[in-house]
């Protein structure tokens, strides 16, 4: 068990909640060797978002340089989250830091990182660009950071701002500490505007879904790396939760979500997703985590990997299906680059377009998937028909697609946003079913 002792500046009194909630918190502040030793055990994964170099940073930098007697009072500092505070003499508290789902710096990674970076580069002249390289250089280097800085201490007089949560000594306060600290983390982080995707993610809302999609290089969390924006992936997966929605398999208080949102309004879909998400009948909730129970919706979700596989496919061939559909070519189209070869958008092939050009073109086709797919209700799932990664793509007749397409002026928000094209992708896959 990693306990670590820190002194604080101020009183370590802890404060009690005056509405009788089991958790307490402490206010106070550390000096620039006690944040060396919580930096060395304090990770912050329980936080939403991940800290990168940005103007906040810099900012930082500037005020520890130029004005660190004013940093505590510009600085709303660290919130640190503990499943253990025992408070010791000489205003020092012992915390516990073992648990990263539900221990560590929950709001202030900004400030940890930016403090680590100024110290680091102070001290050894080190330029530390990520919070993971940062770690590790701390995990690497703790004995060297402690030993430099108490050879220049007097360099670094500025004190840190630090908030400490924790449950208190009565019974069930640590349940109570676990139901409640991803909302709480959650309200804090608020400040920044944090993304639904990141407050979904905290509470475990796409934990089934990232072990489908363990292979895609997918940025789950804000802050970290990645070439797959969360929300491009949570909008397709939509796609069977629609399905669903429509045969009546989800609960009738979850409002439906139009097909035209998986396009324009991926903030819809991630508020449908984290509603279906959010139900007591989809999934329980243990210790601020939700886990998925439902087999329909499992089932559904493990539909995406083929969607996004599916999608790649379509934005090579989809020049090729307007060809077979129409004489015009599609290079000629104003809004085409037929001058750059492109990668597709999920990375599941290294083929690649020969063009560049909106997905609004076949974003309809992709949602016209769940004409393929069926419900076995004895085992209580959804599946495919005909799996759309086996397709033959030049079974699909996009002739009348390809005719209202040139209805639109080949505008690819109109063909994103209108119902007759979603209408149309439809009949598409109807049409391809019944050749099978």
């Amino acid at each position: 068990m990693k306990n670590l002792i820190i002194r604080l500046n101020t009183s370590n009194s802890p404060h009690q909640s005056l509405e009788g909630v089991k958790i307490n918190k402490i206010v106070s502040s550390i000096s620039p060797s006690n944040f060396i030793k919580l930096l060395r055990y304090a990770d912050n994964k329980v936080n939403p978002r991940i800290a990168t170099v940005n103007k906040i940073t810099k900012s930082i930098h500037e005020t520890l340089k130029s004005s660190p007697e004013l940093f505590w009072l510009k600085s709303k500092g660290i919130l640190l989250a503990t499943e253990s505070c025992k408070i010791l003499d000489r205003n020092r508290v012992q915390v516990t830091l073992d648990n990263v789902d539900f221990e560590g710096i929950m709001d202030g990674g900004h400030n940890t990182f930016a403090i680590a970076t100024y110290l680091i580069e102070e001290l050894f002249d080190e330029k530390m660009k990520t919070w993971d390289d940062c770690k590790e250089y701390w995990r690497a280097n703790y004995a060297a950071i402690e030993s430099e800085f108490l050879t220049q201490k007097d360099r670094f007089e500025f004190s840190i701002p630090i908030e400490i949560i924790m449950p208190n000594d009565e019974d069930g306060a640590l349940e109570e500490y676990y139901d409640h600290i991803a909302e709480i983390c959650s309200a804090r982080n608020n400040n920044v505007q944090l993304r639904e995707t990141a407050k979904g993610n905290q509470v475990g809302f796409y934990d089934y879904l990232k072990k489908r999609l363990d292979d895609f290089d997918i940025i789950w969390k804000t802050g970290d790396k990645g070439k797959i924006k969360s929300e491009d992936v949570i909008s397709l997966a939509t796609i069977p939760l629609i399905f669903l929605k429509n045969q009546g398999l989800l609960p009738d208080d979850i409002k439906a979500l139009n097909k035209i949102s998986v396009y324009s309004q991926k903030g819809k879909c991630i508020d449908f997703f984290n509603e279906v998400m959010n139900h007591d009948l989809i999934s329980d909730e243990n210790n601020g985590k939700h886990i998925l129970k439902d087999e329909y919706v499992k089932s559904a979700l493990s539909l995406t990997e083929d969607i996004l596989r599916f999608f790649d496919r379509m934005f090579i061939s989809f020049p090729d299906l307007y060809h077979e559909a129409s004489p015009g070519k599609f290079g000629r189209i104003s809004i085409v680059n037929h001058n750059k070869e492109t990668k597709v958008p999920f990375y599941t092939t290294e083929e690649t377009s020969k063009y560049q050009y909106p997905f609004g073109f076949f974003y309809p086709l992709i949602t016209g998937l769940t004409a393929l797919m069926e419900v076995d209700k004895s085992k209580k799932i959804v599946r495919w028909k005909y799996n759309p990664t086996e397709l033959d793509m030049l079974d699909l007749d996009l002739t009348q697609y390809v005719n209202i397409i040139k209805l639109v002026n080949f505008d690819p928000q109109k063909i994103g946003k209108s119902d007759s094209f979603y209408k149309e992708a439809e009949n598409t896959f109807e049409k391809l079913v019944a050749l099978f």
